[in-house]
């Protein structure tokens, strides 16, 4: 018992040193593609529920509920119809307090980054990380 639980402390500090080794960059799209899973809303699925790779973070997604209608942003770097025009701050409110520049509120307040309350270096690099994709 000692032993498994000795290699389950090593294996966790392992992982641990190796998430604090990352750059920015890394931490942020480890943060928007596993543990925020921002793909779950923001990329739109095939009809066999598969995500569409080539439209990863380009939104669509219809939600459909009694408190609300709502369709996923694109959340690309695209300056256009995505959020590469954003700056970090903006990005930052947006997922914080769900105010977007210039275009009102998003339609949830919630964002898997808001959880993220007590590093507000992680809440950045999310943010960049979600500005510099394709």
């Amino acid at each position: 018992m000692f032993r498994l639980g000795t290699l389950g402390f090593a294996s966790l500090l392992a992982a641990t040193a190796t998430a604090l080794a990352q750059t920015p960059a890394e931490r942020g799209h480890y943060l928007v593609n596993s543990i925020l899973a921002c793909g779950n809303c923001h990329t739109p699925k095939a009809v066999t529920g598969q995500p569409i790779a080539e439209k990863e973070l380009s939104g669509g997604l219809v939600f459909t509920t009694p408190a609300f209608d709502a369709t996923a942003s694109n959340i690309t770097r695209d300056r256009e119809t995505g959020i590469g025009a954003w700056s970090d701050a903006e990005i930052k409110r947006a997922i914080t307090e769900g105010v977007r520049p210039a275009r009102g509120r998003t339609a949830g307040r919630r964002h898997a980054c808001e959880f993220l309350q007590g590093d507000a270096a992680a809440r950045s690099r999310c943010g960049r990380r979600v500005s510099s994709l394709n």
